[in-house]
């Protein structure tokens, strides 16, 4: 580690915590605060993440959960906080594709952060890859009249023919 990054970063929590409290339902004033945190990540050269853009509006995670997934509240303020994570999503995902990050840290900020899951859907159908099963006698008919050049067999008609020990073509070894 760089010497002095804790400073730095130390620094920046300290330059992007907010002064005054929040009122939660003034959605401006939160877009105010997630825009000059944006701004000071850029003028700082620190990545975007969730956690200090929560911190930097005035909000909690967990607050930032249920704006986002309860349907009650403020609908303004819901899409307000879907633009946020969105915001952060794409970097990470920019991060990413780049190489700047980890794989593995990559992965668990998306399924942590952005929703997304590692999952294969398997759908199974009951399935007989032969057809329906048919009925014993309607095969044996079908055989019988295949066998006869299509002329239907009457019933009971046919005699079994015993196989030869010379084999079913008449030939010897």
């Amino acid at each position: 580690m760089p010497e002095g990054y804790n400073a730095k970063v130390t620094a920046f929590m300290m330059e992007i915590m907010p002064k005054e409290p929040l009122d939660l339902q003034d959605v401006p004033e939160m877009e105010r605060r997630f825009l000059n945190y944006v701004q000071k990540c850029s003028e700082w050269d620190m990545k975007v993440g969730n956690q200090a853009a929560y911190m930097a509006i005035g909000i909690t995670k967990e607050q930032a959960w249920e704006w986002e997934n309860v349907t009650k509240g403020n609908p303004a303020r819901t899409d307000f906080i879907k633009k946020v994570r969105q915001f952060c999503g794409v970097f990470r995902e920019g991060l990413m594709q780049d190489g700047k990050v980890n794989p593995v840290t990559g992965i668990f900020w998306q399924k942590n952060y952005d929703g997304m899951k590692d999952q294969t859907e398997m759908v199974l159908t009951p399935n007989n890859p032969l057809g329906e099963q048919k009925d014993m006698k309607a095969l044996e008919q079908k055989y019988l009249e295949s066998a006869y050049d299509g002329s239907e067999v009457a019933e009971g008609s046919f005699t079994e023919i015993a196989e030869s020990s010379e084999g079913a073509e008449g030939q010897k070894d």
